[in-house]
């Protein structure tokens, strides 16, 4: 049911998405909650979001990147956790790779996350999860992989570091090791190619991620086998709340490890 809920979610907001001109959908109509510009295709998408739980019958809360927080009844659980369009610059900009993000938790934190969705746009494919019944990519079960060498490894790095070159340069080490990078503006996507094995491993140091960019793609990734740390190296989790920014390693275990060692010798 849970997934039925959040794969309508998306649904609705990818059929709102396709409907909108791309000169229309880069116009920027407001800040949001999140402290982020809202743009017409964030807010489009969003909206019927909303349309959908309201017809939905949804009883319970909505945490959402444009409006912040909405109550549907009096009910303070479940909690849904939306990014509408998680890489709004790679959509408006022409660039196939964006997604929607769907979680849905019994609690406050994000290891209350049961059941998570993100739909890979335009491509259309849908990585999915729900608490302790796996992974799935299309309905196909997937796996991360298990530890390898980043020195052999494709990894994703957000490197959009907005002029912050301390940030830049605390990564640039792990990128020089690594076999292959890539920097692609879809955390929450990058976090899902983690959980199928595309890519070994990925890494943001910003301070930046928000709790609807990863709420559904950590659960995904956790049933797929893999793990997402802090920086200090504990497993991450923090409470659904858009004033949280974090930052990760996600991959396996052996990997994490040695990509925040990696990391960690850019400051000695």
């Amino acid at each position: 049911m849970a997934l039925d809920l959040l794969q309508g979610i998306c649904a609705a907001a990818q059929k709102a998405i396709s409907a909108l001109p791309r000169e229309t959908a880069a116009q920027v109509l407001r800040k949001g909650a999140s402290g982020d510009y809202t743009k017409i295709i964030d807010s489009t998408a969003e909206a019927a979001a909303v349309a959908y739980l309201e017809a939905a019958g949804f009883r319970g809360r909505l945490v959402s990147e444009e409006l912040g927080e909405r109550r549907f009844g009096a009910e303070d659980y479940p909690i849904v956790v939306l990014d509408p369009v998680d890489g709004t610059t790679n959509a408006t900009r022409g660039i196939s790779f964006y997604s929607i993000s769907a979680a849905i938790a019994d609690g406050r934190l994000l290891s209350d996350v049961y059941a998570g969705a993100v739909l890979e746009l335009p491509a259309g494919r849908l990585f999915a999860a729900e608490r302790g019944k796996g992974a799935l990519l299309d309905g196909r079960t997937i796996r991360a992989n298990g530890d390898e060498p980043i020195a052999s490894a494709l990894i994703g790095v957000d490197l959009n570091v907005m002029g912050n070159r301390a940030k830049f340069m605390e990564m640039a080490p792990l990128c020089i090791t690594a076999k292959h990078v890539r920097n692609m503006g879809s955390a929450a996507i990058e976090l899902c190619y983690v959980a199928s094995g595309a890519l070994a491993l990925y890494a943001d140091n910003r301070s930046k991620l928000r709790v609807t960019d990863i709420a559904a793609a950590l659960l995904i990734l956790r049933e797929a086998g893999g793990v997402a740390l802090d920086l200090s190296g504990n497993v991450l989790d923090c409470p659904l709340d858009l004033k949280q920014r974090v930052s990760l390693v996600a991959g396996s275990r052996g990997t994490c490890s040695e990509a925040l060692s990696i990391i960690g010798s850019s400051s000695k």
